[in-house]
């Protein structure tokens, strides 16, 4: 099996971004040492002990972001960025990164799934993308209504 770039390097990454969101807003976010599937491990257990199963189901996505951010980037965005498959683009580069998503509160409201409250775990790389995660987090569990 053929592994993505950032599988292999997350395995050397030493800050990981935990964020934890819940009906639309940011509730907590903090930024950890360590290897980030211990991380996902340690936060899988957490979630495990909020969870309530008679109201929702408990899962876990793996998945990866894009980051977008325009150019031209300084010498310490290159090297910080093409760590993670950097492609540049017209007046943008983009690359992608590795996101854990816990979801431990949702429900189903006919054909749709509604996330309501979820952990999300990704490496650390500077705080303009910690903020683009934390508002993907933040519209992951705005839901409708």
């Amino acid at each position: 099996m053929v592994y993505p770039l950032w599988a292999e390097e997350s395995l050397m990454v030493d800050k990981v971004l935990v964020v934890r969101a819940e009906h639309g807003e940011i509730k907590e976010s903090q930024v950890v040492e360590g290897d980030i599937l211990q991380v996902v491990r340690e936060i899988a257990r957490q979630a495990l002990e909020e969870w309530d199963p008679a109201a929702s189901d408990y899962v876990i996505v793996k998945d990866k972001y894009e980051v977008s951010v325009k150019l031209p980037l300084t010498k310490e965005q290159f090297e910080r960025y093409s760590k993670y498959g950097l492609r540049r683009g017209q007046g943008v580069a983009s690359f992608d990164i590795p996101v854990y998503m816990v979801s431990f509160s949702n429900e189903w409201q006919g054909d749709s799934y509604r996330d309501k409250k979820i952990y999300l775990v990704t490496i650390y790389v500077d705080e303009s993308v910690e903020n683009e995660v934390k508002e993907f987090a933040a519209e992951t569990t705005r839901g409708e209504g």
